[in-house]
């Protein structure tokens, strides 16, 4: 049963699936080219290591992005460390808006 599920998952998104790698591709580069700068940035300006909002909200969105773009290549075996990446981005944003 737990099979099918991906499995429907996987055949409502095949048509997306461009779109899909597209966007990954596209979260990805922002990732790098405007989170992690800017985390650098925060933490140079506040000689603190802290964790910026811009890369947590990169993080996050690469990661609602590219799971279900995953789950369109059936690429199950990335699944459970993007599920984390998920979880714990979720977690720093609601830290960040907490403290």
């Amino acid at each position: 049963m737990f099979r099918n599920v991906h499995e429907r998952a996987a055949e409502a998104l095949q048509p997306h699936k461009t779109r899909l790698g597209k966007l990954t591709l596209v979260c990805g580069i922002g990732m790098v080219v405007l989170g992690f700068p800017a985390q650098i940035y925060s933490n140079w300006v506040k000689q603190v290591c802290g964790i910026d909002p811009v890369l947590i909200a990169v993080a996050l969105i690469l990661y609602l992005v590219r799971i279900p773009y995953q789950v369109s290549a059936r690429a199950w075996y990335l699944l459970p460390a993007d599920v984390l990446g998920l979880i714990a981005s979720i977690i720093l944003m609601y830290q960040f808006f907490l403290y």
